[in-house]
């Protein structure tokens, strides 16, 4: 009987160390998206995915100490991403490029390289951003245009909160990288891309 009460009570002093750790654990997004202008939806797209690599699918915020562990990833044990990065990152993306209407027909496809805070001393850190991305065709899967993106942003404090709001404008500098991209590619038939009318 005694053994069976001090094994209970072991049971339940387990069970609220737990639940005080994940009581403290913060959970972050990329912030609200704020309504762009018209003038910077992309007509020509119809979805926007958005992929990572395996070490980042997961909630974990990952930070690198560049003058200490060069070559080791590491995650904030007390702060989470609400969700994986790509998940936010699309969900951003998607609401600052396409509009509720029916538009084009391409998908752009973003797959996602690095999307981290990286220490170069104790007190200063900055967030690194790294992305391939293509336009894809309507039918048949053919690439109309890829480029590769490297964002670098300062975070103005060396902690978890400093990183994501670092983070957070940097997806919001890939959104107008990208939209200044995808205008500026050729949209003529003269030169053989003819985006408008191929992304219909």
């Amino acid at each position: 009987m005694k053994k069976t009460m001090l094994l209970a009570a072991l049971l339940l002093a387990g069970c609220g160390v737990g639940s005080k750790s994940t009581s403290n654990v913060a959970y972050f997004d990329l912030g609200a998206v704020q309504p762009v202008p018209n003038n910077r939806i992309v007509a020509s797209l119809r979805s926007i995915d958005v992929f990572a690599v395996s070490w980042l699918d997961s909630s974990a915020i990952q930070y690198r100490l560049l003058y200490a562990a060069n070559q080791r990833r590491q995650n904030y044990a007390e702060s989470r991403w609400v969700a994986p990065p790509a998940e936010l990152v699309g969900q951003t993306l998607r609401k600052r490029m396409l509009s509720g209407e029916a538009g084009g027909a391409c998908r752009l496809r973003v797959d996602l390289d690095e999307f981290a805070q990286v220490f170069d001393t104790a007190s200063a850190s900055r967030v690194v951003l790294e992305a391939r991305v293509q336009l894809v065709a309507p039918t048949g899967g053919d690439i109309l245009a890829r480029r590769s993106f490297n964002l670098s942003r300062p975070a103005a404090s060396a902690d978890a909160g400093g990183g994501v709001a670092a983070l957070a404008g940097a997806v919001e500098a890939l959104s107008t990288e990208l939209h200044d991209w995808l205008g500026g590619l050729d949209r003529t038939s003269a030169s053989g891309l003819n985006i408008v009318q191929r992304c219909r």
